[in-house]
């Protein structure tokens, strides 16, 4: 069987790696922001859009 290079350890080390770097961690947070307003305003459109017609 192949060896999995995908382990719960590669992971956590990713994960810190991203937390602790305060540079990566500017950038994270501004995708996060950015990817949950246009989440948002996909739910606020799909929920509310007919009100918006005219």
């Amino acid at each position: 069987m192949a060896k999995s290079s995908f382990s719960v350890a590669n992971v956590k080390e990713f994960l810190n790696s991203q937390y602790q770097d305060e540079e990566k961690w500017k950038m994270n947070a501004k995708l996060l922001r950015t990817m949950g307003f246009f989440v948002g305003s996909i739910f606020i459109m799909r929920n509310f859009g007919d009100l918006m017609a005219i």
